[in-house]
C-alpha cells in the first residue's frame, strides 16, 4: 500500500491534468451540439462493434449445440420422408386395408477420422453400440449414400464407404429401373462403377443413379450419384456404367446411420433354405 501511495504522489500532476482534460471534454460534449453528435456516433460505432464481436463469439460457442440441433432436425425430417415408410395392402376385407408403416430410423453421427487417398479407405464416426448402432447398418450422409458399418464398439463405429472395392451395394437407374452392383475400381474417389447392365437399356450422361432397396443397408431412393459415361465391359454382353458420385468423401462432416426396424424378420426368411 506504502508504493501505491508513493506512485500517486509522484504521478499527482499527471492525475491532475488527466483529470482536468476529462471535465473540459464533458463540458464540451455537453454544451456544443456538433461535438456532442460526434462523440455520440462514435461512441455506438464502438458500442456496435463491440456487440457485434461478442455476438459473434456467442454464435461461435454455440456452433457445435446448432449443428447438434440440425442434425436431429434432419433426423426427425428424414424419418417423415416417404422412402422411411413401407405401403401394405392388407386386403379389402379387413376395416383398415392399407396403411404406411415405418421401416427404417436414424442416427446421426460426425466424422472424426476418415480416408479418401486410400485402395481400401475407412471411415470412423463418434457413435457406437451405446447409440444403438450395429455391423451391417447403412450409413449415408447430406448428399447421399456413405458406406456400410463393418465394426462398433461402445462409443464409435468403423464404416466401409463405396469407396472401398470390398463393399458392394446394388444400385439403381432411376430412369428405367435397371440394375447393377456399384463397385469402386480403386482411382478416382468422385467415382465408381455399375456392372452388368443390359446393352439395350437408354442410358444417358447425367441419369439419377440410386440405391435400389434390395438389400437392408438403404432405403429405396437414396442418391448415389449420375452417369457419368457407358462402355461395353470385357465379354461384350453389358455395359459398364462410370458413375459421379453425388457425396464427396473429402469434406464429408455429418453422416446419419440408417435403422431397419424389419431386420430381424428379414434376416430369419433369408436364412430359410
Amino acid at each position: 500500500m506504502r508504493y501505491f501511495f508513493l506512485l500517486l504522489k509522484r504521478s499527482r500532476v499527471l492525475l491532475y491534468f488527466l483529470l482536468l482534460e476529462s471535465l473540459a471534454f464533458a463540458w464540451i460534449i455537453n454544451k456544443r451540439s456538433y461535438q456532442r453528435s460526434q462523440f455520440l456516433s462514435a461512441t455506438t460505432e464502438i458500442k456496435g462493434n463491440f456487440q457485434g464481436l461478442a455476438a459473434q463469439t456467442k454464435a461461435y460457442l454455440n456452433l457445435k449445440e446448432e449443428n447438434e440441433q440440425l442434425a436431429r432436425e434432419n433426423v426427425r425430417l428424414r424419418e417423415s420422408l416417404d422412402e422411411s415408410f413401407i405401403f401394405q395392402n392388407f386386403g379389402a376385407d379387413t376395416i383398415n386395408s392399407s396403411t404406411y408403416k415405418q421401416r427404417y430410423t436414424y442416427v446421426d453421427a460426425q466424422v472424426i477420422n476418415s480416408s479418401h487417398f486410400k485402395v481400401e479407405n475407412y471411415i470412423l464416426i463418434n457413435k457406437g453400440r451405446l447409440s444403438g448402432l450395429e455391423e451391417n447398418m447403412g450409413v449415408i450422409g447430406p448428399s447421399g449414400v456413405v458406406g456400410v458399418i463393418s465394426n462398433v464398439s461402445k462409443h464409435f463405429a468403423r464404416v466401409i464407404p463405396i469407396i472401398n472395392p470390398n463393399l458392394r451395394i446394388s444400385a439403381e437407374l432411376a430412369q428405367d429401373g435397371y440394375f447393377g452392383p456399384l463397385r469402386w475400381l480403386g482411382e478416382n474417389y468422385r467415382e465408381s462403377s455399375i456392372q452388368d447392365i443390359p446393352p439395350y437399356a437408354n442410358v444417358k450422361s447425367g441419369d439419377t443413379v440410386k440405391t435400389d432397396g434390395r438389400s437392408s443397408f438403404f432405403p429405396r431412393g437414396i442418391t448415389i450419384g449420375w452417369v457419368k459415361s457407358t462402355r461395353l465391359q470385357a465379354d461384350q454382353n453389358f455395359l459398364e456404367i462410370t458413375v459421379s458420385l453425388s457425396t464427396d468423401f473429402a469434406k464429408l462432416r455429418n453422416v446419419y446411420v440408417v435403422k431397419d426396424l424389419w431386420i430381424n424378420e428379414l434376416d430369419s426368411l433369408n436364412m430359410r433354405p
